[in-house]
């Protein structure tokens, strides 16, 4: 059975430095699986590759086993970068509004939408004065708008106090129970288990594990997810730091 996205032999190039090195990555249908990886390892480019923000300097991107296409993108793909900018002076239910209009939607699913981000009591306030976490669930209302079947996320629990990360992990895991495909990336070891069926770590460009988390915790003898990415990743780096 073909993936239900499947990321082949991607390569991204930027003058003399290769970013991205032969990934092949293939995601399953209606799953949450978790990009990991340090700083600068090329979890944001390879997102920005999958979403048709920039093109790989080669290999192929396939949705339900057919060539990805921007239109394809548009029509199914919902994305919520790590940083975003919303009009600030507007209402969470006016930018909703002017959103849903361009859409062509019902304006009932404004409601609907709210209600699913927990916003339904904050509407009314104004934007400027939400917090992170607020406006990392406005963020995700503003995906749910076109009813996407996949869910792209970088780094949204970033930034986010303890509550705030619980609060997104909790939605994300209704999302993907109403049937959504979600794809995230991550540095946030210990919420990603809580939530991951499966996860691929990247590393310096390339992708150097694929499965779940039961297995690559098996693989290096630890008892939890950040301990493990530390014995594959995080020690290599830590020494080269006191080494320099």
């Amino acid at each position: 059975m073909p993936a239900f996205i499947s990321l082949e032999n991607i390569k991204k190039q930027f003058g003399k430095a290769l970013i991205l090195k032969e990934i092949n990555l293939a995601i399953k249908e209606k799953k949450i699986f978790a990009l990991l990886g340090l700083n600068g390892a090329g979890k944001t480019t390879l997102i920005k590759c999958l979403l048709g923000v920039i093109k790989p300097t080669c290999g192929e991107i396939y949705f339900k086993a057919k060539p990805l296409t921007f239109s394809v993108i548009q029509r199914y793909f919902g994305y919520l970068p790590e940083s975003f900018q919303l009009y600030k002076e507007l209402s969470a239910r006016e930018l909703l509004s002017a959103l849903n209009r361009s859409l062509n939607n019902r304006p009932q699913e404004i409601v609907v939408t709210l209600e699913r981000v927990g916003l339904k009591h904050e509407e009314r306030k104004k934007i400027k004065f939400y917090s992170r976490g607020m406006l990392q669930r406005l963020g995700l209302a503003v995906c749910l708008l076109k009813n996407p079947e996949v869910i792209v996320l970088d780094e949204p629990l970033s930034g986010l106090d303890p509550l705030g990360q619980a609060q997104i992990l909790k939605l994300l895991k209704e999302l993907n129970i109403s049937g959504k495909t979600i794809f995230f990336s991550s540095h946030i070891l210990s919420q990603v288990e809580k939530i991951a069926h499966e996860i691929g770590i990247i590393h310096q460009g390339r992708l150097c594990f694929l499965g779940d988390t039961g297995e690559f915790s098996y693989r290096h003898r630890s008892s939890s997810l950040e301990e493990a990415f530390l014995k594959e990743i995080g020690n290599e780096k830590i020494n080269s730091t006191y080494l320099a």
